[in-house]
């Protein structure tokens, strides 16, 4: 918001230079009469313009940083001497030095008085704004340190990052910006820098462990249960076993046991997978739950169940399909189920990516992995978060 003041030989100039200069928007806050060191009377208008974008601010604010004019100040006018009567004229009421006029509106549905505390508080809300304003480093050229940034703001929004980590980054990267570097690099830094906290690359999974896949229909639970037992067996040379707990759909069982011929390991089926959780400590045992329910009491049953196998790590799983609107709701039921890690799957697919960040930021929770899409051998992998950043960011990755 924008505050000056106009001091004209009459009220008409002064009203009609406020709007000229300050834009049609303009709303006059106060107008009053005022007598100069000359004592020539004179017109005083105070105006404000609530929405000013930024150029038109740095145009407004070029010379006087504050924005705020040089105050008048207002000088009584001494009496005039006592003079007799004229015959011909009759005696006038001597003028005030300062008379307050009513407060003018230039818009329709602005109120013409306003009471003097709330006036003095608006009139302070409009400084803080201010100061805000000129706080964003406007350039004498006019570009603000915003509008430097608005490539990078809009990559991240059509990344769909959740609003609040958007706001939030974006703030500290403008107010952090020195200039060293160009801005896309040191955009890249600050995300990266972020996005390391959000990654736990320390699991290791030991002889005994016990291991559930959580999450809704489709996310990739079965996909990454069976790329975990792929890596546990020909990379760690672990001894693995798969068991599932969905008695509901009868392809998850099926998904699994495909997995279980390819790398010739032992599947439980449903019915016997609660009695064979505690056996053979020399394995580590991996387990498919079923789909997370809509329904609060079916959503404790499954709990239960997962509760009764005991596991020392509870994946939640996300796609990476998923719109970051919908992982927030997602994750409220999840949490019910008290996951420990998220694996995000089907990246290689996914149009925008937010969906790592908001899963982390909704849950609470660290990434152990992500994924591809389903089918064939693909690794689970450890997220990087420079190429995460880059991909975020929209620029050109390079694999090696």
């Amino acid at each position: 918001m924008i505050i000056q003041t106009f001091t004209e030989e009459s009220s008409a100039a002064a009203l009609k230079r406020g709007p000229t200069e300050m834009g049609g928007d303009a709303i006059v806050l106060k107008t009053r009469r005022v007598v100069m060191s000359d004592n020539a009377p004179m017109f005083e208008v105070t105006a404000c313009l609530e929405k000013a974008s930024v150029a038109r601010a740095s145009d407004l604010l070029t010379g006087d940083k504050t924005g705020w004019p040089a105050p008048v100040k207002p000088e009584t006018r001494p009496e005039p001497e006592s003079k007799p009567p004229m015959e011909a004229k009759s005696e006038e009421t001597p003028r005030q030095s300062v008379t307050e006029l009513p407060t003018i509106s230039l818009k329709a549905d602005t109120p013409s008085e306003e009471d003097g505390d709330a006036l003095d508080q608006r009139i302070n809300a409009i400084d803080r704004k201010l100061n805000q304003l000129i706080n964003l480093g406007i350039k004498p050229d006019g570009i603000s340190r915003l509008e430097m940034f608005q490539e990078v703001h809009r990559q991240l929004k059509e990344a769909d990052l959740p609003d609040d980590y958007l706001e939030m980054f974006m703030s500290t990267l403008v107010e952090n910006y020195d200039g060293s570097t160009d801005i896309m690099t040191y955009a890249h830094e600050r995300l990266a820098s972020q996005l390391k906290t959000t990654v736990d690359d320390t699991i290791e999974f030991r002889p005994g462990d016990r291991v559930t896949f959580v999450g809704p229909a489709g996310s990739g639970k079965s996909s990454a249960m069976g790329k975990l037992a792929a890596w546990l067996t020909a990379v760690q040379r672990q001894k693995v076993r798969l068991l599932s707990l969905d008695d509901h759909k009868l392809a998850a069982f099926d998904e699994i046991c495909s997995y279980a011929d390819i790398l010739g390991l032992e599947v439980i089926p449903p019915p016997a997978a609660q009695e064979e959780s505690d056996k053979d400590k020399d394995t580590v045992t991996l387990i498919d739950c079923p789909a997370m329910p809509a329904q609060k009491e079916k959503r404790q049953v499954l709990k239960e169940k997962i509760g009764q196998v005991q596991p020392h790590y509870r994946f939640a799983v996300f796609s990476c399909m998923t719109r970051s609107r919908d992982v927030f709701e997602i994750s409220k039921m999840l949490k019910e189920l008290n996951p420990t890690h998220l694996i995000l799957t089907m990246q290689d697919i996914a149009s925008c990516l937010g969906t790592v960040v908001t899963a982390a930021r909704a849950t609470g929770l660290k990434i152990a992995y992500l994924s591809d899409a389903p089918g064939g051998m693909g690794e689970l992998r450890v997220p990087d978060p420079e190429v995460l950043a880059t991909k975020l960011l929209n620029a050109e990755v390079t694999c090696d």
